[in-house]
């Protein structure tokens, strides 16, 4: 009768331990889903003159990785590459975004139709994704843009076509 005892208290003691270990990891997990760490920043650039191909990119920047689609009116010539980012870039980037600010940028019409180029800059956090077009005047949104172009200029990523 003693083992039967001590294999219930046994049982009881580990699943007590699997209880408090799963409860503590459901309060890290909900915590963390609370989190609204952004996990990539995009910008997007359409547009320009209508005599010449268009220069835009599309560039995707996550903490490790930095994706760029280069395209052009005839998509046989548009370019996707890709390549590895350093944590100091990532960081830089991050250091620059006061994501309320930027949620709260006021966005600006398309400037396409005046033959001039939209830039629509989009932030990816693990609650949602938030997309602004041309907030020039909203201070956030220019730093955001700002740091973009001088972190990750698309010239450096190997387009010659953006150079011409």
């Amino acid at each position: 009768m003693g083992g039967k005892l001590i294999l219930q208290l046994s049982l009881l003691v580990v699943q007590l331990f699997l209880w408090q270990s799963c409860t503590h990891n459901s309060h890290r997990v909900t915590a963390e889903n609370n989190k609204n760490e952004i996990t990539a920043v995009s910008i997007y650039t359409v547009g320009g003159f209508t005599v010449t191909p268009s220069k835009g990119y599309t560039m995707k920047i996550t903490r490790d990785s930095v994706y760029c689609l280069f395209s052009a009116i005839d998509t046989a010539q548009s370019t996707i590459k890709s390549y590895g980012n350093t944590e100091d870039k990532w960081n830089s980037l991050l250091d620059k975004i006061d994501l309320e600010k930027f949620i709260a940028a006021k966005e600006e019409e398309s400037r396409q139709p005046y033959d001039g180029i939209d830039i629509k800059i989009s932030i990816t956090t693990k609650k949602g994704q938030y997309v602004k077009l041309n907030a020039d005047d909203n201070p956030s949104w220019s730093r955001v843009y700002r740091q973009l172009e001088e972190s990750f200029p698309p010239q450096s990523y190997g387009n010659k076509k953006l150079d011409k």
